[in-house]
């Protein structure tokens, strides 16, 4: 910029110099000389002068301008967007024209406009506290608004993945968890034949058990098996002594898939056993007693669908959350039945009813998931 304007300067200098008054602003000298007579006698000869007048200074300034003015705003003019490793605008954020003092701070919506000066080194920095610099470097080729991307100083270096890449995976990834499930039932039809110190036990079902299954890329496909406590007590003369199993095939799809958060709709078709068993409560019993009593032995078997909603919450063994990791999830859904009576074998026959198993169609449960992603 100096250099401009002091060539400008002297070609003002060079133009003063060489523009003349018009004929009629000649100033007139009288200049004494001898003839051939040897007489003395004087001559008017007219003289050029400079140009001194206010006006034609004005001129030639303001026509000097209209060349200087353009070639000095010769700057880029640099805008775009500042955001986080979420998309999240970085409000304060400084982007500064590298070697010089040139800066401006992105606003509320993170955008920024920076007139780089010319002649000097066009690179862009870009800094904020809490976040990894970034360098851009401005040509010919770039393209505005400019989309910059600052990545927390947390994350190690080579260490970041961006949030799509946990949105839209592209391989096979393994989960397995340990799964506990409350299932609510209703036995009062059957009360009046197994009796309600029978029934009133079956009628809550907690079980817990393993299960596995595979995502690729937001589909989920899983099995599991599950089982209740025993539970055994005494009725009077009788043991009465319970066991509850579940089955389930389940198949979800994942809507939410971030770095933190899995929600997958979820659509479970399970199969739900109950093993009723009364027998004396005692070690040795008379062979009378025993035919007259008749132990009971009852599998009754329930499938239901249940439809609901996984949320988990996964955490990373390591800061940057990559690779494998863990999950809390919280798992609630609605129950229908599949068979509306029950099917109910003893040791050695097939037992029919009319009778049937009611179900809350309030179910829910939660589950520590361990999840593989295959490489």
């Amino acid at each position: 910029m100096p250099a401009l304007f002091f060539r400008a300067f002297y070609l003002f200098l060079s133009l003063m110099e060489k523009i003349e008054l018009p004929a009629g602003n000649m100033i007139h000298r009288t200049h004494p000389r001898t003839n051939e007579a040897g007489l003395q006698i004087e001559t008017r000869k007219p003289k050029r002068i400079m140009i001194t007048s206010l006006s034609y200074r004005l001129t030639t300034l303001v026509l000097l301008c209209s060349f200087i003015l353009p070639a000095s705003a010769q700057g880029t003019l640099v805008t775009g967007v500042i955001t986080d490793n979420r998309n999240v605008p970085i409000v304060g954020a400084r982007a500064c024209q590298a070697g010089t003092a040139n800066c401006t701070a992105a606003d509320m919506d993170g955008v920024f406009h920076l007139m780089l000066e010319p002649d000097k080194d066009q690179n862009l920095n870009v800094t904020c506290p809490g976040f990894n610099p970034v360098v851009i470097v401005i040509d010919n080729t770039t393209s505005f608004p400019l989309r910059i991307s600052m990545i927390p100083i947390y994350y190690p270096e080579g260490g970041y993945v961006n949030e799509t890449d946990h949105d839209n995976p592209d391989g096979l990834i393994g989960r397995s968890s340990l799964g506990f499930d409350f299932i609510f039932s209703d036995f009062s039809e059957f009360s009046e034949l197994l009796g309600t110190y029978n029934t009133e036990v079956m009628e809550f079902i907690t079980v817990t058990g393993p299960e596995v299954g595979i995502s690729f890329p937001r589909f989920y496909t899983g099995f599991g098996f599950e089982f209740g406590y025993g539970y055994e007590d005494d009725h009077d003369s009788l043991v009465v002594d319970l066991n509850n199993t579940l089955y389930k095939l389940t198949f979800g799809y994942d809507i939410i898939n971030s770095r933190r958060i899995r929600m997958t709709p979820m659509l479970s078709f399970r199969w739900l056993t109950w093993r009723l068993r009364n027998y004396p409560d005692e070690r040795r019993v008379p062979l009378e007693r025993y035919l007259l009593d008749r132990e009971i032995d009852l599998r009754f078997n329930q499938t239901a669908a249940v439809a609901g909603l996984n949320l988990e919450y996964k955490i990373y063994s390591n800061v940057a959350g990559l690779g494998d990791y863990w999950s809390l999830g919280l798992y609630g859904g609605y129950a229908m039945r599949l068979n509306h009576k029950p099917w109910i074998w003893s040791d050695g026959n097939r037992i029919t009813t009319d009778r049937a198993i009611g179900l809350d169609p309030l179910t829910v449960g939660f589950s520590i998931s361990f999840y593989n992603i295959a490489q």
